[in-house]
């Protein structure tokens, strides 16, 4: 009987941790939805007015953004591949915004598509490099997605041209980082010197 009520408390434990990581995935997945919505709009009548074709793709691209924003409330990890066409929209609103200034760049072999990566971790990292620069047509900007350590790692890297006003709070890494730590316990890095900045991010194989 004694080893009986063992078991069931270690069950208990068990079913009390996942509920406990599963909130704390959920909480840090919330506190970097995109906080975009409003410039989006205001672009978006801009658009209109000025430019009709382009208001019509922005508004899909919109909702593309925002159709995998919901959608992946639920999940833990979701493909690389997922993660990069939810970049490919994310990345074309702000280049209606911002102009032909702003560019991605992905140089990624084949056998990585389908490893996983905690989901919207391509849209911290992209917003952190368009919230913290100087981006316009005299200092554009390319935002370069590739893998190192035999494609184990997923680097986003760009120029360091840091706005001399920056709300920089770190806060969105430091999430970032504690969802890999509950998810595989393992760790972001961060590489900076006077010209470039790259985050690299293990690539979960499942």
């Amino acid at each position: 009987e004694s080893i009986e009520k063992q078991a069931q408390m270690k069950e208990r434990e068990l079913l009390m941790e996942t509920h406990l990581k599963e909130a704390q995935l959920k909480y840090l997945q919330a506190q970097i939805n995109p906080h975009f919505l409003f410039n989006s709009l205001n672009t978006l009548i801009a658009e209109i007015e000025y430019d009709p074709s382009t208001a019509v793709k922005f508004t899909q691209h919109l909702s593309e953004v925002y159709r995998y924003v919901l959608r992946q409330q639920q999940c833990q990890i979701v493909s690389l591949k997922e993660e990069l066409d939810f970049l490919d929209s994310y990345i074309f609103l702000h280049q209606v915004r911002l102009g032909d200034c702003l560019s991605l760049e992905c140089d990624l072999p084949d056998n990585v598509i389908d490893h996983q990566l905690p989901p919207l971790t391509l849209q911290l990292l992209a917003e952190n490099v368009v919230k913290h620069n100087y981006i316009d047509d005299f200092n554009p900007m390319t935002i370069r997605v590739y893998t190192e350590k035999n494609g184990r790692y997923l680097c986003v890297s760009n120029t360091l041209r840091p706005k001399k006003v920056s709300n920089a709070s770190g806060k969105g890494l430091k999430n970032l980082s504690e969802r890999y730590q509950l998810l595989c316990k393992q760790d972001i890095q961060i590489r900076k010197n006077d010209h470039q900045f790259t985050v690299s991010i293990p690539l979960i194989y499942e």
